[in-house]
């Protein structure tokens, strides 16, 4: 049982709309209305026939028939409506409402988004039929989707002035005042002129669309090898609330920090140089404007499910955030609390009453907020990790030619593990996984280039590459398997062409040697900027490479001064001023390397406050 009035329906209204239906269909008549008068306890006619020759609803009958909805409650569909009489809905107030809905269609707005339909009408009529006893206290759902408790004598805290009063296509309540609409979260967003910006993205029509259902749709004829539809019904989607969450449902709640316009244009301004894209990349100009305003976007919302009460003051975790530790480890590499923020409510918080503007909704809260601490190192500007045995990490080995003229990589791939039995490097070499790449030709030095996917452009990183010794995956490793590596590294980038790191004032390359027993985090840049982004970007010619290449000479190699074996752990991409290291911990943090186990470098999420700080070891 699904309406087909105005031929749209919402997803979440449809789904309440079968719960309803389950419930109340179920009765009959009679059970329901045997005695309230007429044969039956039926009145004679349809709703719209009561309505209209009711002179208590003259004003809400005028707004029904301009609104085009009249022809609905005389026809065969079973609804329950609840009539706000005269004496508190004046001419005045309906007359207002009328001309609204002629500007909206003159606009061209959408039946679905037409308020006075959506906001007036539909806050008045429930599908099927509803009868109250002395008993009753049940929450109905209304046409629009809300919820609304209906009792002996109220609905949604309005008394009745009748009640009870069936016809041939339903009941009819009459009402001392309306029925008051509250906006959902993304209904909000739409209204206030304080958030104009956040309402033109969230409502943009490339997010913002009906989709056909042909399912729920009455099939005619067909033409030409196609279907006609006598009835044709579309749902409402928005592709954003999959990074967002159901803002737009009832059944959900929902708390959104939405930025004010000022804010909006300030984080646009500052955001937009981020998603610089080259202009080869397909679709340039839409990722800059979509990914720009995703990055604002991104963790605002946060569903009350996942965070009651009793966990806000410890901390929030938002809609785009890794709520299991375990799986945050294997998506980032370690469980870096992107998007979940510790000390909400305290002062400067992510929650801080004193600095928005709250407005309830009937599924959550709308915070104002004309401040923004939400700090892009917590949100959308991460580290990158890229494993180096990562599927498709590796773009190409070096090759030299055979006798025959082929080409032949001049080193090969090995996995090497780290054992929870090797106490000094079990799970600090990321992943507790290495490639070891092993010369095939001995008489060259050899290279392996990497892909770096998803940098973000004009934002300053810190550029590691993170080598794991031999006794990392082989406690007994020979003297002559620890001999250290010297390297160089080359960063190719789009626009900027090739890049020799570590970056000397001259730009001449420079060859860095790793440590023969340890991890090593060889610093190949500080507060590097890529001058185009490829977050997204699929082809393979715009993506960032690092090339790492052996150096050993001849005679350094023959006296296993340094080897031609690399052990490749990761290339570390970390935003700048996100490194403290152990000497530089503040007094006042109770914290220290030992604290951890292991020495090494210590993380935090740049620009939270010392209270709120979570401390983690990199490996």
């Amino acid at each position: 049982m699904i309406t087909r009035m105005k031929n749209i329906i919402s997803a979440g209204l449809l789904c309440c709309g079968i719960a309803a239906a389950l419930t109340a269909c179920t009765d009959t008549w009679d059970d329901h209305y045997e005695g309230l008068g007429g044969t039956n306890g039926v009145h004679e006619g349809t709703l719209w026939q009561a309505i209209k020759s009711n002179p208590e609803l003259s004003n809400f009958a005028k707004v029904v028939e301009s609104c085009d909805f009249a022809k609905s409650l005389d026809g065969s569909q079973v609804f329950t409506v609840f009539a706000p009489t005269n004496d508190k809905f004046s001419e005045a107030q309906a007359q207002a409402y009328i001309a609204e809905y002629q500007k909206q269609v003159a606009d061209s707005v959408l039946e679905e988004d037409n308020t006075v339909l959506k906001e007036f009408i539909q806050n008045h009529v429930a599908l099927y039929n509803y009868s109250v006893s002395s008993l009753s206290n049940d929450s109905i759902v209304l046409m629009n989707g809300k919820y609304a408790l209906l009792t002996n004598d109220a609905i949604g805290g309005v008394k009745m002035k009748s009640k009870n009063q069936l016809y041939g296509n339903g009941v009819l309540y009459t009402l001392e005042d309306k029925v008051n609409y509250l906006s959902n979260v993304f209904e909000y967003v739409r209204k206030d002129a304080d958030l104009d910006s956040l309402r033109s993205f969230l409502y943009n029509s490339h997010y913002y669309y009906k989709e056909f259902m042909p399912s729920l749709s009455v099939p005619g004829s067909i033409v030409d090898g196609k279907t006609q539809y006598l009835d044709s019904v579309f749902t409402q989607r928005n592709e954003l609330y999959s990074y967002l969450g159901l803002i737009n449902s009832e059944d959900s709640t929902y708390w959104m920090v939405a930025p004010t316009n000022q804010v909006w244009q300030k984080l646009v301004e500052e955001y937009e140089p981020y998603f610089n894209y080259p202009e080869g990349v397909e679709d340039r100009d839409s990722m800059v404007y979509t990914n720009t305003r995703m990055a604002i976007v991104s963790g605002t919302t946060f569903s009350r499910t996942f965070n009651p009460d009793a966990s806000l003051n410890d901390s929030v975790l938002t809609q785009n955030s890794i709520k299991n530790y375990t799986s945050r480890k294997a998506q980032y590499g370690m469980p870096f609390e992107y998007y979940i923020f510790r000390h909400a409510q305290e002062h400067e918080g992510y929650l801080d009453q004193d600095e928005a503007d709250i407005v309830n909704c009937s599924n959550g809260q709308v915070r104002k907020d004309s401040k923004w601490d939400i700090d892009k190192q917590m949100t959308f500007f991460q580290y990158r990790v890229i494993e180096a045995e990562a599927r498709n990490s590796i773009k190409e080995l070096s090759k030299v030619k055979d006798s025959h003229g082929d080409s032949i990589a001049t080193i090969s791939t090995t996995m090497s593990y780290v054992t929870s039995d090797n106490r000094n490097f079990y799970d600090r070499v990321w992943s507790n996984s290495f490639v070891e790449f092993k010369p095939e030709v001995a008489t060259v030095n050899h290279s392996v280039t990497f892909y770096i996917a998803d940098v973000l452009s004009n934002i300053g990183y810190d550029i590691y590459l993170v080598s794991a010794p031999a006794l990392a995956s082989d406690s007994n490793a020979t003297s002559a398997q620890r001999i250290p590596t010297l390297i160089r590294c080359t960063l190719n980038c789009p626009g900027q062409g090739t890049v020799n790191l570590p970056v000397t004032a001259d730009g001449k390359a420079t060859n860095l040697a790793t440590k023969a027993d340890s991890i090593d985090y060889l610093l190949l840049a500080e507060d590097f900027k890529f001058d185009y982004c490829t977050v997204g970007v699929e082809d393979e010619n715009l993506q960032v490479t690092l090339k790492v290449e052996t150096r050993a000479s001849a005679s350094q190699y023959r006296n296993q001064t340094y080897s031609r074996t690399m052990r490749i752990d990761c290339i570390l991409l970390v935003p700048h001023g996100s490194l403290l290291l152990p000497e530089a911990l503040p007094a006042d943090d109770d914290i220290s390397v030992s604290d951890q186990g292991y020495p090494g470098v210590l993380m935090y999420p740049h620009g939270q406050s010392a209270k709120s700080k979570r401390w983690y070891m990199l490996r």
